[in-house]
């Protein structure tokens, strides 16, 4: 494993109660909900629709046929107020099978429940970049892998920025974070980032790209400017941020 992931592997230890050097600036306590996301979600985003649940269950946790970390976060509060925010995986899963889920809690409820855990118990996903990397997989509905780097891609990073803002309004991240976000969007070849789609970052990612003038321009279009000339790249930007946006309105409400 790359060194620059000791700090997931120190965490993880932590939390499952193993001695490690190094404590980590974030309370542990209710930071071990994360430790069974390990040994979960080994499938992709599948159709809730697969399992046997029941309709008034399935009509809330639905989006389009599929789940929805909101639809998930608002079914637990109405049906169990905030007592779920702190109790054991068991007591919910046991809690969900025995009064809304039929056949098992499927692994992508279970993912997204223990990473809301950690957004409500704690600032971690605002102040650790590997942490925002694990919540944003969950929320995601991706496989969940602590041994390894999992970096979201745009649309993930941004889903995940606002349904934290949903969630946690008027929270503000870390620089690491930031500086994550940016340079999974780099990677992806985005040179624009949008306030309302990620806020915070642009400043982060003008420091690893040079394509400033097609910043500048995909700013302009992005923004309304009619008078913006716009060539094939311009286009391309301009693509990938409407990908976003509508991944993002899709998941998010």
């Amino acid at each position: 494993m790359p060194h620059r992931d000791e700090h997931t592997k120190d965490f993880m230890r932590r939390v499952m109660g193993e001695d490690s050097e190094g404590e980590p600036d974030v309370s542990l306590k209710p930071l071990r909900i994360l430790k069974n996301m390990t040994d979960i979600a080994s499938n992709p985003k599948r159709n809730l629709g697969r399992f046997l649940v029941r309709q008034t269950t399935r009509e809330l946790m639905e989006k389009d046929g599929s789940l929805n970390v909101l639809g998930v976060y608002k079914y637990m509060n109405d049906n169990h107020a905030r007592g779920w925010w702190d109790w054991e995986p068991e007591t919910i899963w046991a809690t969900l099978e025995d009064s809304h889920l039929s056949d098992g809690t499927p692994d992508e409820i279970k993912n997204m429940v223990m990473a809301l855990q950690t957004v409500l118990n704690t600032f971690a996903p605002f102040e650790h970049w590997h942490i925002f990397e694990k919540v944003s997989q969950a929320f995601n509905q991706n496989h969940v892998d602590f041994s390894t780097l999992q970096p979201a891609g745009p649309q993930e990073a941004a889903m995940t920025m606002a349904v934290l803002a949903k969630i946690r309004p008027g929270t503000e991240y870390d620089p690491e974070v930031l500086i994550y976000v940016a340079t999974c969007a780099n990677v992806a070849g985005m040179v624009f980032l949008p306030e309302e789609l990620f806020p915070g970052v642009q400043k982060y990612l003008d420091d690893m790209t040079f394509e400033h003038q097609i910043r500048d321009v995909t700013k302009k279009v992005w923004e309304g400017d009619k008078a913006a000339v716009r060539d094939h790249a311009i286009d391309i930007q301009i693509g990938r941020l409407q990908e976003v946006r509508d991944y993002v309105s899709a998941e998010v409400h």
